[in-house]
Formats: C-alpha cells, structure tokens, sequence
C-alpha cells in the first residue's frame, strides 16, 4: 500500500490580499523582523525590504514603536497577544504566537489581516449617532438663541445710527461683528438640524463663488501676509447651493490660511475630471497634521483650534456629501495639507 504524502506550502497559508505574516526574534534588547509577506503591505505602503532586519523604531513613529515593543516583550515570555494597527488610511488586526524549543521562546510568529470596511463602518456608525444627537441639541439651542439675538442686533445697529462718538461707534461697530458672528454659527446649528431642507439648488458659476470668498478673507490675507495662487479656468459652472458652497470654501481657505505659519504661498485650483465631476484643491506648506489628528477632523465639537468651536469641517463634509460629492484631506506634519473636494457638475 502506497503512502502519499502532502507536502504543504506556507505559501499557500498566506492572508494574501486581505493580510500579511510575519516573524520577529529577540536580539540583546530589541527585536528584529526576520519574515515578512502579504499583498496587503502594500496597501500599508511597505514591502518586505522596508521591515525585515530592521528594528521597530526603524519603519515605525517613536510612540507605536514602543507600544509594539512592549507588547513583544510579554509574547517573548510565552503569552499569546494582539493588537489592532493602522497605517496610510487602512486597518489590520495582528495576532502575535510564540514558538518554543523546549521551554524557550525562540520566535514570535504573527498573522494579520485586513478590518478596515469593518472599522470604518463602526466609525461611520458612531459618527451618524453623534451627528444625530447633536442634530437635536441644534434644534433647540438655535430656536432659544435666535429670538433675542435678532432684538440684540437690531437694537445695536439703531444705536449705531444714532450716536455722534466716534469711539463709541467703533465699539458698537466690533460688537455687531461680533452679534453677527454667532448669528452665523446659529446658522450652523439649524443646518445640523435639518441639513436637507436648507439645500436650494441653482446654476452656479464656481470661479464666481471663489473669488467672493477669497476677497471675503482679504483683509485677513493682508495681516498674515497670506498670497493665494489659483488656477481657475475661464468658467465653471455647477448645480449647487450657493451659499453652502461659499460656506464649504470659506472654511477650506481660512483653514488654509491659519495653518501657513511659514510658507505663506496657498494654491488653489479648479478642474474638470475625467468622471465629469468638478474638483476643487487647495494645498497649504503649513503645520500640517499627525495621522491621529486627521482621524479625528470630522467629529463633532473636534477642534485642533483655541477658538474653534468644532463644527466647520464637519458641516463642510455634510455639506459635500448632501450635494453628492466628497471630500479627500491628506496631511502630514510639519509639511502641509492637501484638500480635494469632488463635486457632481450636476445633482
């Protein structure tokens, strides 16, 4: 009777596509990857070269690195571990095994594999609830708000015509700006509230809407010695609603501009793409962004600024997203931030 052996093939074990293997060992006082392999790296942005022999400081930020180490260390010991990783966008879920000669732990061995549709639907899903609730809490403070600020501004406007000091008139003139500034971020909250029903689309030329926006913030360019270099072509023209497009650009400029401490150069271009769709891009050379930050730029009440009250890239992408389009932020720390708004010529 013949025998017939298999012979398997690690390869074929592989989390191709959707994960990755790997090997580390234990040298002196830290550990080196001596294996690595699976299509998913390369959505990570590595390859095998970028991690086998190296040290985990070597291919990863100071902080991960040493919550990874730690987490070897007690593997080494002989416990078994996991951890959730994210790089360039994208989520994987590792499992960490060590492998014993005797009773000494000789190498660790992993598997990872890819979870990111899953985390980013558990992310969209928290975010529709906080959306939700805050869309409540909008609701009712904007209609208690509203009443007396409109008597408050319209009784400081008549005081305004009516007084000889010019002092007087300057403080009175800063306290309507003022008055005028929370009207708007009622504003914000009654679109919170019900986003769709403040939609009302018309034709629009886009380069119109840029230009009134970008003189809106003038004044603000002046002080900071802020340039602004566009590439506009000679017209475009797009089914929006005005005035929560300009609202979408203001906040995409000033943040542009609060952002150019050094490189005071902003670029802004407006194009057709191939799908037919408008796209809008505005880059910055300023402070940039880390990774968790930008995880993070969406959620309600998140501000990376002392007097940011939370709301403006969040009503930016509810409002990109209610005209059927999207919005795409890559920054890097210290280098600057890109921002690519995608907008339907047509809705």
């Amino acid at each position: 009777m013949n025998t017939v052996t298999n012979v398997v093939n690690y390869r074929d074990l592989l989390p191709r596509k959707n994960g990755f293997v790997f090997k580390v060992v234990k040298k002196e006082d830290t550990f080196i990857h001596t294996f690595i392999e699976g299509e998913f790296l390369q959505k990570l942005g590595l390859c095998p070269n970028d991690i086998i022999g190296k040290e985990l400081n070597e291919f990863l930020s100071e902080e991960l690195a040493a919550q990874k180490l730690a987490l070897f260390e007690k593997v080494w010991e002989g416990a078994h571990g996991s951890y959730e990783g994210k790089l360039n966008g994208h989520y994987y879920l590792a499992s960490l095994s060590p492998k014993f000669a005797g009773n000494e732990v000789i190498e660790i061995t992993g598997t990872a594999i890819d979870v990111t549709e899953k985390r980013k639907k558990e992310i969209n899903g928290q975010m529709l609830e906080k959306l939700s609730l805050v869309g409540q809490l909008a609701a009712g403070v904007a209609h208690e708000i509203r009443n007396p600020l409109t008597s408050i501004i319209g009784f400081t406007q008549m005081l305004q015509e009516n007084i000889g000091n010019e002092d007087k008139e300057r403080y009175l003139a800063i306290i309507v700006s003022e008055l005028e500034r929370i009207n708007l971020i009622v504003d914000d909250f009654m679109f919170l509230a019900k986003p769709k029903e403040y939609i009302k689309i018309t034709e629009n030329c886009m380069n119109e809407l840029v230009h009134s926006v970008i003189h809106s913030l003038e004044h603000e360019m002046k002080q900071k010695n802020i340039t602004i270099h566009s590439t506009l072509p000679s017209q475009i023209t797009a089914m929006c609603d005005a005035q929560q497009i300009k609202q979408v650009l203001f906040h995409l400029i000033q943040n542009a501009i609060e952002s150019s401490d050094k490189d005071k150069t902003i670029y802004l271009s407006l194009k057709i793409t191939h799908e037919n769709q408008l796209l809008l891009t505005i880059i910055d050379k300023g402070c940039g962004l880390t990774e968790e930050r930008q995880d993070r730029l969406f959620e309600p009440y998140y501000s990376t600024k002392e007097k940011g009250t939370g709301l403006g890239l969040m009503l930016t992408k509810q409002i990109i997203e209610n005209h059927n389009g999207k919005i795409i932020l890559n920054s890097i720390a210290g280098k600057g931030t890109t921002v690519e708004v995608y907008l339907p010529l047509s809705i």
